[in-house]
């Protein structure tokens, strides 16, 4: 009997893998086509536009405190720390001045020259503006939540009936690396979405520089909200109103563990060696580490580089796009 349910969740693990693996994979190439293949320019949101400035036009205040959809139940020895109001706007703001860099101003109408392309801000725009947070107190904590299936399903059912990415966050800044990367893909392996390991650590698997550990489960509605900004009309509707519906109506949800299994932590390593095989090329995935090492930036104020430029370097030695700056 263990031996059939031993076989059952790796069937089962092997399924959701598989799935991820295609969703991530349309997320990979709509990525392309807004940086490379269709380059989203600057400057196409304003200054006072609330993805810039993060604030609710419908009460005046920050969006992201509206926007709490569970609150695990506060360990003590953060009662001295931050709030998670804070936190949470910690967060918001390290997003929200992402997209800042790339709108439009008196002095840059096209943005500023920054490390990351346009599109790649945007697409943090949309999510902190439009999306739902989660807080933690560590790793333990998140685990036990997320491995009770009524968890899971209040959590499916925010992501399918909002249509809105969900952040995780951890109020505990001073956490393990290895760690971090194990849970982020324990989410992968219960959810069929791909999940990222942001945090205010040296970067680990594929994920970014953040002010907390924080957990972008990517179900692929930014590319509704992103591919809006095309457009006039798209970027005078893609705000939407806070979240009112409650998803999660219990305070806590004690699950079925409280640290990963050996599969989780087989895809956590093979995830770190395989970043690590990249060499200088590191986690960066959609730009090349080696350029911005050097100074490059990508400035909207001039034509920004497309697939062609990108083939052109790559394949014929050319300096299609290399500015230092």
């Amino acid at each position: 009997m263990k031996l059939l349910n031993k076989l059952m969740d790796l069937l089962t693990t092997a399924y959701i893998w598989t799935r991820l693996t295609v969703h991530n994979t349309w997320g990979i190439i709509n990525v392309f086509n807004i940086v490379w293949i269709r380059p989203m320019t600057g400057g196409l949101l304003k200054a006072d536009h609330p993805m810039v400035t993060g604030v609710n036009p419908e009460n005046g205040e920050f969006i992201w405190k509206q926007n709490i959809i569970f609150q695990s139940s506060r360990s003590e020895k953060f009662d001295s720390g931050p709030t998670d109001i804070e936190i949470v706007c910690d967060v918001g703001h390290h997003m929200r001045k992402m997209v800042e860099v790339s709108s439009s101003s008196e002095e840059c109408p096209n943005g500023k020259a920054d490390r990351m392309p346009p599109a790649i801000n945007y697409i943090h725009g949309c999510v902190h503006y439009n999306g739902g947070f989660l807080l933690f107190n560590d790793f333990k904590d998140a685990i036990s939540h997320f491995s009770n299936i009524d968890f899971q399903k209040s959590f499916k059912q925010f992501v399918r009936e909002e249509g809105r990415e969900p952040v995780t966050i951890f109020r505990n800044r001073n956490y393990d690396r290895m760690e971090y990367l194990e849970f982020v893909c324990f989410l992968r392996t219960i959810f069929p979405w791909f999940s990222n390991s942001n945090g205010n650590k040296k970067r680990i698997g594929w994920g970014n520089p953040a002010p907390y550990p924080t957990v972008n489960t990517i179900t692929g509605y930014w590319m509704v909200d992103t591919y809006k900004l095309y457009t006039e009309e798209g970027r005078r509707s893609v705000c939407r109103s806070a979240v009112t519906k409650k998803y999660f109506t219990e305070k806590v949800y004690v699950g079925k563990r409280i640290t990963t299994k050996p599969d989780e932590k087989f895809l956590a390593h093979f995830t770190n060696k395989r970043v690590l095989a990249r060499g200088d090329k590191g986690n960066m995935f959609f730009v090349d580490l080696r350029k911005l090492s050097q100074g490059y930036k990508f400035d909207p104020s001039k034509k920004l580089p497309n697939i062609a430029d990108r083939l052109m370097e790559k394949y014929f030695n050319t300096t299609a796009y290399y500015d230092e700056n």
